[in-house]
């Protein structure tokens, strides 16, 4: 599993295991942005900057490096595509479409990044950005 940011970093792995005919499935999780480094700022009270993304059809990259490669978009074409995905007898790739502002909550949260995610909140608010305030509240909260 990778992250849209993390597989654009390893295009040369996925070249070594087409050469070696590795049978290895990798599923690309696409939010259009590096999440990690986003929630990173989001969560020391700044802005998030230089984090979103203008990302390939991983599943045409894949193809056109020799892999099996498939891009879903909609949940009920998920099942499917995960079959067809793990029938394959060699190296493949799936590229899902994810929910850009579904937060990754862990279990407990330390006080620093709650009012690091407070901060943001309001330099958003302050920058004309609510509306990516509001989404995100939505999306994870309502």
């Amino acid at each position: 599993m990778a992250g849209d940011g993390g597989i654009a970093m390893l295009f040369g792995d996925l070249m070594t295991i087409v050469q070696h005919d590795l049978p290895i499935k990798i599923a690309v999780y696409d939010n259009g942005k590096l999440g990690f480094v986003e929630i990173e700022q989001k969560a020391e009270g700044m802005l998030d900057t230089f984090t979103r993304l203008k990302n390939p059809n991983f599943a045409d990259v894949a193809r056109a490096l020799g892999f099996w490669g498939r891009s879903v978009s909609k949940a009920d074409e998920l099942e499917g595509a995960v079959e067809d995905w793990l029938a394959q007898p060699g190296p493949a790739l799936l590229h899902v479409h994810v929910n850009p502002m579904q937060l990754v909550v862990p279990p407990f949260m330390a006080v620093e990044p709650a009012i690091g995610m407070a901060l943001y909140s309001a330099r958003a608010i302050l920058h004309g950005r609510g509306g990516d305030v509001w989404e995100m509240v939505k999306e994870n909260f309502v």
